[in-house]
């Protein structure tokens, strides 16, 4: 089942926070690796964060219509 915006942004929010505690690359044994990038998981959350507000409000709400 697909997660909510809520579990989403929760889950982005956690990664960044790891980035920023632990930092970018971490070594494991003989390996480095890196985790997500900072920049796009603060995109990441930004957009999640507008969704989770619009859905809070009801949705997106369409005032007028103009027929063709």
């Amino acid at each position: 089942m697909a997660k909510s915006v809520e579990e989403q942004l929760e889950e982005t929010l956690n990664s960044i926070k790891a980035v920023e505690q632990n930092g970018q690359r971490y070594t494991i044994k003989d390996r480095e690796l890196l985790r997500a990038d900072l920049r796009q998981l603060d995109q990441r959350a930004q957009r999640l964060e507008k969704q989770a507000a619009r859905e809070k409000n009801g949705g997106i709400k369409i005032q007028r219509v103009i027929p063709l």
